[in-house]
């Protein structure tokens, strides 16, 4: 029996600390497949290294207790999930192991450019924090991310989209993936940020907005000043500002080191999401 294709396959990545079906990346991933026809591959996993620290010491008989229960705390994670999965009629399967041969951050990677799309949360607690695994896969996949805040209970929606543009290499990238992924994107609304860096183009404003209306959506650009606030604040501020269900932009446009020196609007971004963020580099 041939199994039927699937448009896209979408990765989600939690972890037993992380984990919530009902708000944040999983219930996201769930509306997005529901709405894209997309299957879902859900890595959920227990990492000993994120358990919380305890102030009292313990035995190794202690330690192996608690880790099992965590193993709990994640099994039912997986039934709830699957089972959620299979009443809104998504294709999903489930992974909780890790093969260790090409470490952990780069057997999640594998996995992720096998998907067009990761969802995933930006919590920083513990060694191997969500925040960690997201920036680099952001570096190492090729695939576009979709960042979530923690509490987010929104329905997934992208009828009206921010693009943060620049004309850099990065955000055409970004932009790109969101038009190839997002289902029912209606209105694109360019963001150039002023005072930030000088955007060269030999285009203007009324040319980009007709070359995006070609697509069958309306389009607009929105310069707005910094006012004050950093890159990555203005951003996210204007794209809610503006209504848009959904922010997308380029990932370290600079170097990485540079922006952990200098700062930048990924870093804010990953520091404080405000809203569902497609990021690509």
């Amino acid at each position: 029996m041939t199994r039927e294709a699937l448009a896209k396959t979408v990765m989600l990545y939690a972890t037993v600390d992380t984990f919530d079906i009902e708000r944040g990346p999983a219930a996201f991933s769930m509306r997005f497949c529901e709405t894209a026809n997309a299957g879902l591959t859900a890595f959920l996993l227990n990492l000993d290294a994120n358990a919380p620290p305890s102030r009292e010491s313990r035995s190794l008989e202690q330690l192996r207790a608690e880790s099992d229960l965590r193993e709990v705390r994640n099994a039912t994670n997986v039934e709830v999930l699957l089972g959620r999965a299979a009443q809104s009629g998504i294709d999903a399967v489930a992974m909780t192991a890790i093969d260790h041969s090409r470490g952990m951050i780069g057997c999640v990677a594998d996995h992720a450019r096998l998907h067009d799309l990761v969802i995933i949360g930006t919590d920083s607690r513990g060694m191997l924090s969500d925040r960690i695994i997201a920036e680099n896969l952001l570096f190492e996949i090729g695939r576009p991310l979709i960042v979530v805040p923690p509490n987010y209970l929104a329905e997934f929606a992208c009828h009206r989209i921010a693009a943060a543009w620049d004309n850099s290499r990065v955000a055409a990238r970004a932009l790109g993936d969101a038009l190839a992924l997002l289902p029912g994107i209606e209105e694109i609304v360019l963001l150039t940020v002023g005072g930030e860096k000088a955007i060269l183009s030999s285009i203007d404003h009324d040319a980009m907005v007709r070359m995006l209306e070609r697509r069958g959506v309306s389009a607009r650009v929105e310069r707005r000043d910094l006012n004050g606030r950093s890159i990555g604040e203005a951003i996210q501020d204007d794209a809610l500002d503006v209504g848009a269900n959904l922010l997308v932009m380029g990932g370290y446009g600079h170097s990485r080191l540079r922006e952990f020196i200098l700062g930048g609007a990924t870093l804010s971004v990953f520091a404080n999401p405000q809203l569902p963020i497609l990021m690509s580099h």
